[in-house]
């Protein structure tokens, strides 16, 4: 039995992220595919990832963070996998390294095989080069049981700092997954570096930097 759902949040995308929702759905390991449509993207789109099997919902909440909690409460399985929307070129052998230990998860106990797995894209070009040390961390490729993320009040840009606390007080291992030939279409815009200054006050605020 599929032992893991994945929930894709959608902010501003086109057409394009089709593609990702359809690996998503074609992968045999998966049980549902959660696709969270914000209220700016436009989704055109979303009835032909309806008709193909998708969970398509419609969400008004504000940050990447928020959006994710909106696609958690549907989550049934014990494992939950996120993936970005904007990544071009992903590939079903991709989703298996992302999800590995949610196949190899033993029925009744799901920490047997408990790890948080980050799937690595290509650093994009117009990465900074003073941040490269941390874009494995920031990475919204990854997989971890439920029950970890469950309780969490996910928010922002600070939605994978938020995992990796949450995952590093379960004492869950890490597992880095290159995922070689992924590529993450990451634009550091002003409004994108304002919007992260702004969820990292949040962050101080709440004791989560």
């Amino acid at each position: 039995m599929p032992q893991v759902d994945v929930v894709i949040p959608m902010r501003n995308a086109g057409i394009g992220a089709y593609t990702v929702i359809e690996e998503w759905i074609d992968h045999p390991a998966i049980k549902e595919v959660i696709v969270v449509v914000d209220a700016d993207t436009d989704d055109a789109w979303s009835h032909i990832g309806a008709h193909r099997g998708a969970l398509i919902l419609h969400s008004d909440a504000k940050g990447k963070g928020q959006v994710v909690m909106h696609g958690l409460e549907h989550v049934t399985t014990p494992w939950v996998a996120f993936c970005d929307a904007d990544l071009i070129g992903l590939t079903q052998e991709h989703i298996s390294l992302l999800v590995a230990d949610a196949i190899l998860d033993s029925p009744g106990d799901p920490f047997e095989a408990a790890r948080m797995t980050i799937g690595v894209p290509d650093v994009p070009g117009n990465y900074p080069t003073d941040r490269l040390w941390a874009w494995c961390w920031v990475s919204g490729q990854r997989c971890l049981p439920t029950s970890v993320i469950r309780p969490l009040n996910l928010h922002g840009y600070l939605m994978e700092t938020q995992i990796n606390r949450a995952a590093s007080h379960a004492k869950l291992p890490l597992n880095f997954e290159w995922l070689t030939g992924l590529v993450s279409t990451y634009d550091m815009t002003e409004r994108r570096l304002q919007a992260m200054e702004e969820d990292a006050k949040w962050g101080r605020r709440h004791g989560l930097l």
